[in-house]
C-alpha cells in the first residue's frame, strides 16, 4: 500500500519543523506573551483588590446611610406624633366652640320662634274675635232660627278664608 519510508521521511521533517518553530517562538515570543500574561494577571488583581475596597467602602457607606436613615425617621415619627396631638387638641378645641355656637344659635332660633309663635297666635285670636263679633251682629241682625244661624255663621267663616 503506502511506502513507510517516504511517511517516515515526512515524520522527520515534521518534527525537525516543529522544534525549529517552537526554539524561534520561544526566543522572540514567549517571553513577551509570558510578560504580557504577568501584567494582565497584575492587572486583574489590581482591580480585585481595588474591587474588594470598593465593596468594604459601599458597606461602611451604607451603615451611615442606614443609621443616618433610621435617624431621619425617628425624627420624623417624633414631628408627627407631636402635629397629631396638636391636631387633636385644636380639632377639641373647635368641636367645643361649634357646640357652643350651635347652642347659642338653637336659643336664639327657639327664643324667635317663640316670638313668632305668640305674634301667629294672638293674630289669629284677633281674626277669631273680628269673625266671631261679626258672625254675632248679623245673627242678630236677622234674628233667624238655630239652622239658618249655623248656614250664616259657615257662610261668614268661608268669605274669612277659614276652613
Amino acid at each position: 500500500m503506502f511506502e513507510l519510508k517516504i511517511f517516515e521521511n515526512i515524520f522527520f521533517w515534521a518534527v525537525i519543523n516543529f522544534l525549529i518553530l517552537y526554539l524561534i517562538y520561544r526566543k522572540f515570543f514567549f517571553q513577551k506573551v509570558t510578560q504580557f500574561m504577568e501584567k494582565r494577571s497584575q492587572m486583574i488583581q489590581d482591580q480585585l483588590d481595588f474591587a474588594a475596597k470598593s465593596k468594604e467602602e459601599a458597606i461602611r457607606l451604607k451603615e451611615e446611610y442606614e443609621n443616618i436613615l433610621a435617624q431621619a425617621h425617628a425624627k420624623a415619627n417624633e414631628i408627627l406624633e407631636k402635629a397629631t396631638l396638636e391636631a387633636q387638641r385644636q380639632a377639641t378645641e373647635i368641636i367645643e366652640n361649634a357646640k357652643l355656637e350651635a347652642n347659642r344659635i338653637i336659643e336664639d332660633a327657639l327664643r324667635q320662634f317663640e316670638i313668632e309663635k305668640n305674634k301667629q297666635i294672638n293674630e289669629l285670636k284677633n281674626q277669631f274675635v273680628s269673625i266671631a263679633l261679626l258672625a254675632a251682629s248679623r245673627v242678630i241682625e236677622k234674628n233667624l232660627n238655630t239652622e239658618e244661624n249655623r248656614k250664616m255663621v259657615e257662610n261668614i267663616f268661608d268669605e274669612a278664608g277659614v276652613a
